[in-house]
């Protein structure tokens, strides 16, 4: 586990020995097209007379759920399993993963976890750019005593703090790494899910120290949670939202011009673009709590559960940012849902994705937390790969 003061060397020595592109080579580092190398394109003319795109297949990433799970049982402490899971490239070239409630080891030999481990509501992990390597958990405070990088910390998970924060999607803009900060409050629900959002902020972090250098409030008018995800395209950041805590979630969509995600925003409506925040209008009905939009080969790939705890991940595609999605069709059936366990939160991370390819997770969790400490391995990310074609 690194402290977030030596994270800026960390970046320096690893970003050398890589030979990756140097800080200042861009303010957001270029993503390729998930379908650049395989006949696809980024024209959109093109790519409707090529035929629409095509999940041919979806298969479990296991190396890469694997690599996971060796690094949550590294010796020394660090990381042991957490939610979350948004990804994003760094200016040093270097992959940030960032993750929401996160269990720190060491973990014992049969993966259970001692309930003295500590606890944090929020942190990262460095990978390198192809995620083959997973280096360092990104943590403030000293060793053995890690704390969140944004907002309080618990005593452990059982003790909520009065309000505490969980990433949504990060991205890098102006040269700062952008994290949407969800505000949670505790609630009177049973647990698992005795929490309720109660605002969303931006925290602008060094991406070289991860040092929190401000929190800026953000919309949250008609209760849309913005930021399950951040996608740059064609000179706008798009900032997806999720709205409903009932049986079925809408998505939104809003868009601020690059370097400038703290300000102003534009909201899409039904027939245009509205300044006002309550004007946004439902763009689809059935998402999950929190889900990806890729833009592949001129189009865009929506990859998400159903609303609630669903094990069914379903691909939607469109032909602007703004929708309208159409298809919808099953994709992957997670496993490990069932009595006492679901899967939740898919995220695509397309800055690790191969020509052809993408690579999306999801989200795995226990109802008790005793079956967590007994069991960490069920709090790890899993990963899939999804073959793209026309």
């Amino acid at each position: 586990m690194v402290p977030a003061r030596r994270a800026v060397a960390l970046c320096a020595a690893v970003t050398a020995s890589l030979a990756i592109a140097s800080p200042a080579a861009a303010d957001s580092p270029a993503i390729t097209s998930p379908l650049a190398a395989t006949g696809g394109t980024t024209d959109t003319t093109a790519s409707a007379a090529a035929g629409p795109l095509r999940v041919v297949s979806a298969v479990a990433d296991t190396a890469l759920t694997q690599r996971w799970q060796e690094f949550g049982r590294r010796r020394g402490g660090g990381w042991a399993a957490a939610d979350g899971t948004y990804s994003t490239r760094l200016p040093s070239g270097l992959v940030a993963w960032l993750f929401n409630d996160t269990f720190f080891g060491p973990v014992n030999a049969d993966d259970s976890l001692p309930q003295s481990a500590p606890f944090t509501h929020n942190s990262a992990v460095l990978s390198t750019p192809d995620a083959k390597h997973l280096i360092t958990t990104i943590a403030p405070g000293p060793p053995g005593h890690p704390r969140s990088l944004v907002g309080p910390t618990p005593d452990n998970p059982t003790v909520p703090n009065d309000h505490w924060y969980w990433n949504g999607d990060g991205i890098v803009d102006r040269g700062k790494l952008q994290v949407i900060e969800f505000e949670q409050k505790p609630s009177d629900d049973p647990p698992p899910f005795n929490f309720a959002w109660s605002g969303t902020k931006l925290a602008t972090l060094n991406p070289y120290t991860f040092r929190l250098e401000k929190l800026t409030d953000l919309p949250s008018a008609g209760g849309v949670q913005w930021g399950t995800e951040l996608m740059s395209d064609g000179g706008y950041i798009w900032i997806y939202g999720v709205e409903g805590n009932g049986p079925t979630k809408y998505m939104h969509l809003a868009r601020a011009r690059v370097g400038h995600l703290d300000g102003p925003w534009e909201f899409r409506t039904d027939s245009g673009w509205t300044s006002d925040p309550a004007g946004s209008a439902r763009l689809l009905g059935n998402v999950g709590a929190s889900f990806g939009v890729t833009p592949v080969g001129g189009e865009y790939l929506l990859t998400t559960f159903d609303s609630g705890l669903s094990s069914v991940i379903h691909a939607y595609h469109a032909k602007s940012p703004a929708g309208p999605f159409t298809g919808g069709e099953f994709v992957y059936v997670a496993p490990e849902g069932g009595p006492g366990r679901f899967t939740y939160n898919v995220a695509a991370h397309p800055e690790i994705s191969r020509p052809g390819e993408l690579v999306i997770s999801y989200n795995t969790n226990a109802e008790k937390l005793s079956d967590l400490y007994a069991d960490i391995d069920r709090n790890r990310p899993r990963f899939v790969d999804l073959k793209l074609s026309r």
